[in-house]
């Protein structure tokens, strides 16, 4: 999951304290704001399947860089991972009530770039009891990201842009870390006392 993250979260502040010097804060964002979009194209290239991160910041990237363009206000870039944050949180929270959990297709998405390997993961993860905690999960995970949503919107209306590439990126991934942490944690747990949902992996035994 990490390898996901890094794209959209470290990458961007990076090139964009790097370009700002040189070509000046609007153009630096732009630029930094497009890194997602070219993991994306590797990916393609590569022959691996997109995750739904990729398919969710490729139409937003578009949106705000022409936003940002036609307006010349950096605030719609700033701005555009807080948004995207409270849409997924939304987007969580309701897989959660039609009984339809986006964990488990994150889940699923990450586990294996290998189409055989998620059809098997799809099959055990189908069972009832395993369902419902993906959907626990996906209600932690919605109240999760609509938190850090909120504080990135209002990050990127009352601070410089500076300040809000140099705050994000450490931000996003200190709650992503704890939400990961704390799911592990409870799928450990239910994983304890239902063995057959293997719903974490196991190291096999070497003599």
């Amino acid at each position: 999951m990490v390898t996901n993250m890094v794209p959209g979260f470290v990458l961007p502040a990076a090139l964009f304290f790097s370009l700002r010097p040189h070509v000046g804060v609007m153009l630096a964002l732009i630029v930094a704001s497009c890194v997602p979009g070219l993991d994306a194209i590797i990916r393609i290239v590569r022959g691996r399947s997109l995750n739904w991160f990729a398919l969710l910041f490729l139409p937003s990237t578009a949106l705000s860089v022409s936003l940002a363009t036609l307006l010349h206000s950096p605030v719609f870039l700033l701005a555009k991972g807080g948004v995207m944050s409270a849409l997924m949180g939304l987007a969580f929270g309701v897989s959660a009530v039609i009984g339809r959990p986006l964990t488990r297709t994150m889940a699923l998405q990450l586990s294996s770039d290998q189409r055989e390997g998620r059809l098997r993961l799809a099959e055990r993860w189908g069972h009832p009891r395993a369902l419902a905690v993906f959907r626990i999960l996906a209600v932690g995970w919605g109240l999760l990201l609509l938190l850090l949503g909120g504080q990135q919107i209002l990050l990127a209306i009352s601070t410089s842009p500076g300040v809000v590439m140099a705050l994000e990126p450490p931000v996003h991934l200190a709650v992503t870390a704890l939400g990961i942490v704390s799911s592990v944690l409870y799928v450990r747990r239910i994983q304890l006392a239902h063995p057959e949902l293997g719903l974490l992996p196991v190291r096999s035994s070497q003599s």
